[in-house]
């Protein structure tokens, strides 16, 4: 069974995948749902993560 990237993560819809918003002063700042990453984890993905640093 292979997991691609996609099962994983996707493009973060606050930012539209650039990692940066503007706040209302209209300065860019990390997007806070994504933390500038550009992506958040898909429940698969959160899973995956969870199991891992639990066997870290």
């Amino acid at each position: 069974m292979a997991i691609s990237m996609d099962d994983l993560e996707l493009s973060c819809w606050e930012c539209k995948g650039q990692g940066t918003i503007m706040n209302d002063d209209k300065q860019q700042i990390a997007c806070p749902k994504c933390e500038g990453k550009g992506t958040v984890l898909t429940a698969q993905g959160q899973t995956l993560l969870h199991f891992i640093k639990k066997h870290l």
